[in-house]
């Protein structure tokens, strides 16, 4: 199922792409993007469309942090009146839990996590499974977002660490500029860490008025937008995929729910947990092996096979190729990719 976003997600590449002496309506056009220079927040893109753009203007414009570069042109002000909620909330952590429990009413196409550790929380960020392109690009164009909106609150804030899945890129100058000097490649997730003094600090305008009225307005348009809680399983099993085995259960619990409920939502989404897991580990494997620089036996690791010949399995099943081949650049195809995952076949399920 196709998955959608506001063109405003594409605010400021027209002038990026003419910066870099390209063609926006040819590099539109390529990207099967019916859209002009004067972008419309109401017209609505296809996040396959967003995400087959940015690396085509990488690859045209010989630019490999095109992503990253777009997000200097852009802020929260592409999400439209989500924005004025985030920055009307008390302090930055309550800023960003709204973040992400709202964002999907803004799209379905990525998805936020906050992850708790010992020192402050984790954002986690991904474009959500099922388009079979490069991540690399949505990745830093979100995180350069996330840190030029930091900075709007606590100036020349860095964070203490981003870690990528990706590999690094040949210049690193710009990264170190618009997102900090603490970045780490070929990563097992796309995070931020943020501390617990950073999160204390107060938005720059803040109203529980306006935060309130609007939160409100985002709990009745969350709760009738379809697929949120399948986004919601989708980011809970990104984020504990390299470390533990997600259970019906344990999800059900996470999203204060009883296993039951949680079964019945995601079988009216269409979809179950063993699915949403298959669809996970068949586009983070296609992710690691165009976009990072592990090893096959890293990456099957990382995605919890038993051992390489069963991740090597899966993505012949999943992309038609083996994960050799697709390291190589081989052509993939995404209709194996679509199907039901089938045990049988050493697909090695995590749900139960």
């Amino acid at each position: 199922m196709a998955k959608w976003v506001s063109s405003s997600a594409l605010f400021g590449a027209p002038d990026l792409v003419a910066k870099l002496g390209g063609d926006w309506a040819a590099l539109s056009a390529a990207a099967e993007l019916d859209i002009s220079e004067n972008l419309e927040p109401a017209k609505l893109i296809e996040v396959a469309g967003l995400a087959r753009f940015l690396a085509l203007a990488a690859e045209t414009l010989e630019c490999e942090s095109f992503g990253l570069m777009l997000s200097q042109y852009q802020g929260f002000s592409v999400l439209g009146s989500l924005a004025l909620l985030l920055e009307s909330a008390d302090t930055i952590r309550e800023s960003l839990q709204d973040l992400a429990a709202y964002f999907p009413v803004f799209t379905m196409g990525a998805l936020i996590a906050l992850v708790e550790t010992k020192g402050g929380i984790e954002v986690n960020y991904e474009l959500a499974a099922g388009t079979g392109l490069p991540h690399l690009h949505i990745t830093e164009l979100g995180f350069g977002i996330l840190v030029k909106e930091m900075r709007r609150h606590i100036p020349g804030w860095e964070p203490e660490y981003i870690t990528f899945r990706h590999a690094p890129p040949e210049n690193s100058t710009q990264h170190r500029q618009f997102l900090g000097k603490t970045i780490h490649y070929n990563a097992d997730r796309n995070s931020i860490f943020i501390n617990h003094e950073d999160l204390a600090q107060p938005t720059c305008v803040r109203s529980m008025q306006v935060h309130g009225e609007l939160a409100a307005q985002y709990n009745v348009l969350r709760e009738a937008t379809p697929g949120t809680v399948t986004a919601a399983v989708e980011t809970i099993v990104r984020a504990f995929m390299a470390h533990e085995t997600i259970h019906l259960s344990k999800a059900a619990t996470l999203l204060g729910m009883s296993r039951r409920t949680l079964q019945r939502k995601l079988a009216e989404d269409g979809t179950s947990l063993a699915e949403i897991i298959d669809a996970v580990r068949a586009d983070l494997a296609l992710s690691y092996l165009q976009e990072s620089r592990l090893k096959v036996t890293e990456i099957a690791e990382i995605l919890q096979f038993s051992e390489t010949s069963a991740l090597s399995r899966a993505v012949v099943r999943w992309y038609g190729q083996s994960p050799r081949a697709i390291k190589d650049g081989a052509s993939i195809s995404l209709l194996a990719a679509s199907q039901k995952p089938d045990r049988k076949r050493g697909a090695g399920s995590l749900a139960h």
